[in-house]
């Protein structure tokens, strides 16, 4: 829902007078919590399953129908639309768009057909370096492993700058670095014994992190937050940072009793990926039919986040009960229960990234 409001932000910039939502640009952190917290859910599922190159395969295997039928469906309807016209398409590209690399995720420095997809090539690098070590590592070896691929990923980053080859500048990219950040809150939580009232204190830190970013930002770059999304160091360096506290800081505050998580955010988890993926191109479309047709209303702006916003929760609550739940059943071989029949909207084995 982060990323949702940094594309609604971005209507606002490109289609109305208006800087009413001016601080939702930071809303990418989203992206930067979403790989922390892939780098925990993976280390969760894959606990005491290490030097099994069966287990390996089974794992791999899993992550990849997870991501692909719902991200190829999704693509189809893109790619239509790309072929009926492609001026609908990427105006700051000259409306090109790597067809071939946007259905296999194959890291480019071109423009994916749903834009958003890139994140998902790092996902599938984590995932394939994540199986490999599954299949010849021992579990506590482990964090040897990790600790190397993270100093390996510093090293490469430090010696290389970006190159003609976009797969080597994803396995040397910082952001990597977010994953395994996210398999160290999983080893401290498990493995440390804080404080009742650390995650207190962690959430606290976490948000005077960033709320020092957003000053910084205002203070030294006129409010633009490009000097974080651009540049290799400083996302990880504070989107990253803050991710990893944060979340860290929650899952205490989760064990502690201190809070709980309401229903209805623990749904709009289950749609989560259905939304990243169909969310971009409901903003657009809603933002581009009221700048058309009531662009001289005050406030028009207001009116696109009351229909987008719901709208985006809606696709996502269908195509999650009507397209991902039967393609589990089908890929899985298991009950995998839709929002209509389960009693528990969000069991562990179906948290989106799984």
């Amino acid at each position: 829902m982060l990323v949702v409001f940094v594309h609604l932000s971005n209507v606002e910039r490109k289609n109305f007078p208006t800087h009413l939502t001016g601080l939702f640009q930071f809303g990418n952190l989203g992206v930067d919590l979403f790989f922390v917290i892939s780098g925990v859910v993976i280390s969760t599922v894959t606990a005491g399953k290490f030097a099994n190159p069966r287990g390996a395969a089974t794992f791999i295997k899993h992550r990849l129908s997870r991501i692909f039928p719902i991200y190829w469906f999704y693509c189809f309807i893109f790619l239509v639309g790309y072929l009926v016209n492609p001026l609908w398409f990427n105006n700051s590209t000259g409306h090109r768009v790597n067809i071939v690399d946007s259905f296999l995720l194959i890291p480019t420095h071109g423009v994916l057909l749903i834009m958003q997809g890139w994140t998902l090539s790092y996902e599938l690098y984590f995932y394939l370096m994540f199986s490999l070590m599954l299949c010849i590592v021992s579990e506590r070896l482990a964090p040897v492993f990790l600790s190397l691929w993270g100093a390996s990923i510093v090293a490469g980053a430090l010696l290389f700058s970006s190159s003609n080859w976009p797969v080597l500048d994803l396995a040397a990219s910082p952001l990597i670095l977010e994953f395994l950040a996210g398999c160290l809150v999983y080893h401290i939580y498990h493995k440390a014994s804080l404080h009742p009232h650390a995650g207190t204190m962690l959430v606290a830190i976490s948000f005077l992190w960033l709320s020092s970013t957003i000053v910084w930002t205002f203070y030294a770059h006129r409010g633009s937050q490009l000097w974080i999304q651009d540049s290799r160091w400083a996302r990880p360096f504070t989107y990253g940072v803050f991710a990893a506290i944060f979340l860290l800081g929650l899952m205490e505050l989760e064990r502690s009793n201190i809070i709980r998580f309401a229903r209805p955010f623990e749904a709009i988890g289950n749609w989560s990926y259905s939304i990243y993926l169909s969310h971009l191109a409901i903003v657009e479309v809603v933002g581009r039919v009221i700048a058309h047709f009531a662009v001289r209303l005050p406030f028009a702006i207001l009116l696109v986040y009351v229909v987008s916003i719901p709208l985006v929760l809606l696709v996502g609550y269908l195509s999650y009960n009507w397209i991902e739940v039967p393609l589990m059943n089908l890929l899985y071989k298991g009950p995998v229960k839709s929002e209509f029949t389960a009693r528990s909207l969000a069991p562990v084995g179906h948290h989106p990234q799984l």
